[in-house]
């Protein structure tokens, strides 16, 4: 398949190599800073680079866009992808309002085209692993969750700290995949309350939120409890880690993640990978991706639900 790219940060690079290690091509990369976007491209040579989606999407003619834009960019580069009967993969969050996500699914089932969420933890193998031991019974029946979405001693800055470019600080950036991965593990049940205290500014000079805890009581008597925030003191928990607690005991993802080795890379171009080939056989084959758009829309409400409880 072709893949274009909406974008040129640390996202577009990541899908970038996996497209390439999947086996596939990227045709086109859109952006509107012209020089370093077209590095970008230079860097990978990728045929076609311009500053508008839909003129790159016309000259690469490709298949899927994966959108890797600012977040409030999201939904006008995915329509525009649809206008053009071209499947799209969105980084998360899928978009930064809930009717901004009902408008893409509508416009997605409208158009006959696929659309998958960046939530790429589901991907990852020991994830997945760990999900089929709870499946298994081997921690009994489970009733709660703790789970992490922390940066410790850095954070992003740019449009990442912006609130209207970004719809949120540290929760919509890193919670959601601590968030999003505490649901997969748990088989995607949906959420019946969401409460949070989030605090902005507190360990950096921000004007969105970098430290804070959201709990979340799921439809299956669950409740996951989520740490998020960028420049925090201590890392309690690798992206996305999550330990469980059920009658029968207790385990965690990466229960040894303080004595991993200089070389190790946590957020890996292997998931990414695979997360590409689950979505090309999804829109050869009409299924529905492992990260689906319905996944994200529920991240994502209850990434707004957070906000809206914590005023």
């Amino acid at each position: 398949m072709r893949f274009a790219l909406s974008g040129y940060g640390w996202a577009a690079a990541m899908h970038a190599d996996a497209i390439a290690l999947a086996g596939h091509e990227v045709a086109g990369v859109s952006g509107p800073n012209d020089s370093r976007r077209d590095a970008f491209a230079a860097a990978r040579r990728i045929p076609v680079s311009a500053r508008e989606v839909a003129e790159m999407l016309r000259l690469a003619e490709p298949d899927v866009l994966v959108v890797c834009s600012p977040n409030s960019c999201h939904l006008g580069d995915a329509l525009a992808a649809i206008d053009a009967g071209v499947h799209v993969m969105v980084e998360k969050p899928v978009t930064v309002t809930l009717a901004e996500c009902h408008e893409l699914e509508a416009r997605a089932k409208d158009g006959g085209v696929t659309v998958g969420v960046g939530h790429m933890w589901r991907h990852r193998d020991e994830v997945i692993a760990f999900r089929d031991r709870i499946a298994a019974g081997e921690f009994g029946r489970v009733v709660r969750t703790h789970g992490w979405g922390v940066h410790a001693g850095w954070g992003p800055a740019g449009w990442f700290v912006d609130p209207v470019l970004a719809g949120g600080g540290a929760l919509i950036d890193m919670g959601i995949h601590a968030i999003d991965t505490a649901r997969f593990l748990l088989g995607d049940p949906e959420p019946v309350r969401v409460q949070a205290s989030i605090g902005r500014g507190v360990f950096s000079d921000v004007d969105v939120d970098d430290d804070g805890v959201v709990i979340i009581d799921w439809d299956n008597g669950v409740r996951s409890v989520i740490e998020f925030g960028w420049w925090q003191p201590v890392l309690g928990g690798l992206e996305a880690d999550t330990e469980v607690f059920g009658t029968a005991g207790n385990g965690r993802i990466w229960p040894d993640f303080a004595g991993f080795g200089a070389d190790y890379r946590h957020c890996s171009v292997g998931m990414y990978e695979r997360q590409i080939a689950d979505f090309v056989d999804a829109c050869r084959t009409g299924r529905e991706p492992l990260a689906s758009l319905a996944a994200g829309r529920t991240a994502l409400a209850i990434v707004r639900a957070a906000y809206d409880a914590a005023g």
